[in-house]
């Protein structure tokens, strides 16, 4: 790809058209020729910007997908911060992981993130931006159980890199069961004692 840094008009309406196109249409749904009458540039700027209609796809795929992390309120961070038990921590695990299957907003962002980790799949490029994307997501994650372990709240020899890969792996699963024979409700009453499990301080 050979996208020219910085906030080009042309560049910006090439990608913004592409992206729309993209969460509406899918990857097959458009040609170059929609995405330049709809966004009212040329050819000529698609090349420049891109180089090819597989870079306009891959940027625009990217792009995407940080979109949809960016709808993920940091703010609901907040409250695994503010816990000062343990019991209120994992009880703010709960609700989250309740939140993030329940709520129809999220539902469309965990559907976004599953089709872009798919296409990832076929697309090495693709891939290589996802993964910077998701690992930066995982950075604001991991540093919340981190200080719930420095305060003891959890299990001090907790892996938190890898419990926050694994629970956000969980719950775009969810997204690939949705509309089966499982309901929320039910997949929740497994899902909760299996995240918190691993959370629980050892006995003394």
């Amino acid at each position: 790809m050979t996208a020219t840094a910085g906030r080009n008009p042309s560049r910006q309406a090439l990608l913004d058209t592409a992206v729309t196109m993209l969460d509406e249409r899918g990857p097959d749904g458009f040609t170059v020729d929609d995405v330049l009458i709809e966004s009212g540039t040329s050819s000529s700027s698609l090349y420049h910007h891109f180089g090819s209609r597989q870079g306009l796809l891959a940027a625009a795929q990217e792009e995407s997908y940080r979109r949809h992390l960016r709808r993920e309120d940091r703010r609901n961070l907040q409250g695994g911060l503010d816990a000062t038990t343990t019991e209120e921590f994992l009880g703010y695990v709960a609700c989250q992981l309740e939140r993030i299957v329940t709520d129809p907003a999220n539902c469309a962002v965990r559907r976004g993130r599953l089709q872009t980790a798919a296409r990832s799949l076929s697309s090495p490029e693709l891939a290589a931006h996802t993964l910077a994307v998701q690992e930066s997501m995982l950075d604001a994650i991991v540093v919340m159980f981190e200080d719930a372990k420095a305060r003891g709240l959890i299990d001090p020899a907790l892996d938190c890199r890898a419990y926050s890969a694994w629970f956000h792996g969980m719950t775009l699963g969810r997204t690939v069961t949705e509309g089966g024979s499982v309901d929320a409700r039910a997949w929740l009453d497994v899902a909760i004692p299996a995240a918190l499990a691993p959370l629980r301080p050892p006995h003394p």
